[in-house]
């Protein structure tokens, strides 16, 4: 991935993120595939698929975006957080995993420099799905974390076929859990507390899970 794909990767994740669960609950708010390929694009780990055959300009059909993690970069992410708070309920419970994950995690605790490649989103244009695009971006998706030092990996699950792909096909820990319809937030537009995901029911939890490298 380049500089040169966000725009196109902007475009295909708030097209494909409406099937996951909680893009479908939620909808998609404005610029934020914008958001997600540009911090996708600062790390070495995030790859593209194109259709070398299409006429163009627009050729890419599928991407998986990720970042490193540092100790240093999540305590400055958690100060922020602190001082500004979240304003919207999808960050906030990927927040609340992000947490659940420190909580059992120890890669960084006992190796304060360590980095953790942590997968962000996956999407596949839906004429491409059934190619195997996911699994070989996923592929070389680790290869490079290994490549680049990375001593873990980590993702959020929010769907069935993900939550069984890295618990089951490809050896994740379950590191935490939350479920949907428990999860509570305090609005900062209206100062209430609210459960933003009650009515989210399939699957019932949204997980991260971690694997080791090293």
């Amino acid at each position: 991935m380049t500089t040169s794909d966000t725009q196109e990767i902007a475009r295909l994740f708030e097209k494909t993120f409406r099937r996951e669960p909680l893009g479908a609950h939620r909808g998609i708010s404005e610029g934020e595939g914008d958001d997600i390929a540009q911090a996708s694009v600062q790390d070495p780990v995030s790859f593209v698929i194109e259709d070398t055959t299409l006429p163009g300009p627009l050729r890419l059909v599928a991407f998986r975006t990720s970042c490193i993690l540092t100790a240093e970069g999540l305590a400055q992410k958690a100060e922020k957080i602190a001082k500004e708070g979240i304003d919207d309920s999808v960050q906030a419970i990927l927040n609340r995993m992000t947490e659940l994950w420190l909580a059992k995690s120890t890669v960084l605790e006992t190796n304060p420099s360590a980095k953790v490649m942590k997968f962000m989103a996956l999407g596949v244009d839906t004429d491409y799905e059934g190619q195997g695009l996911a699994k070989d971006l996923l592929n070389v998706s680790m290869e490079k974390a290994v490549q680049v030092g990375c001593d873990a990996v980590t993702v959020v699950a929010s769907a069935f076929a993900t939550q069984h792909l890295f618990s089951k096909r490809l050896g994740f820990e379950l590191m935490g859990r939350v479920r949907y319809s428990d999860f509570t937030w305090v609005n900062p537009k209206t100062g209430k507390e609210e459960r933003p995901f009650e009515s989210l029911v399939e699957p019932e939890f949204l997980e991260v899970y971690e694997k080791r490298l090293v």
